[in-house]
């Protein structure tokens, strides 16, 4: 297992984005993954317009998984319609230890 750091821009036009967010950590867990922190940054206004939309919730996940499965992450949250944006990055080079 790797650690990783996904930001995810989630629509506004959601009244509680933290439900959406918990439907992310869900994704991850039932990967294989384990969520360690969980950011919400909340709504901000974009740089530009996706989908003729100006704002957006911003959430940030620290998360530790396989790295095969990061390709499955991003497939399945890209088939999300309140999912505008996501990136994932791989913190570092050295694997976790598992407890």
């Amino acid at each position: 297992m790797r650690r990783y750091e996904m930001l995810i821009l989630i629509s506004a036009e959601l009244e509680e984005p933290k439900e959406e967010a918990e439907k992310i950590e869900e994704v991850v867990r039932n990967l294989g993954g384990q969520v360690v922190k969980v950011d919400v940054w909340g709504k901000r206004r974009l740089a530009y317009p996706i989908r003729k939309k100006t704002e957006g919730f911003y959430v940030l996940f620290n998360f530790d998984l396989e790295p095969a499965q990061t390709f499955e992450l991003k497939r399945v949250l890209g088939l999300r319609a309140n999912i505008y944006r996501q990136m994932i990055i791989l913190l570092d080079e050295q694997p976790v230890e598992n407890p």
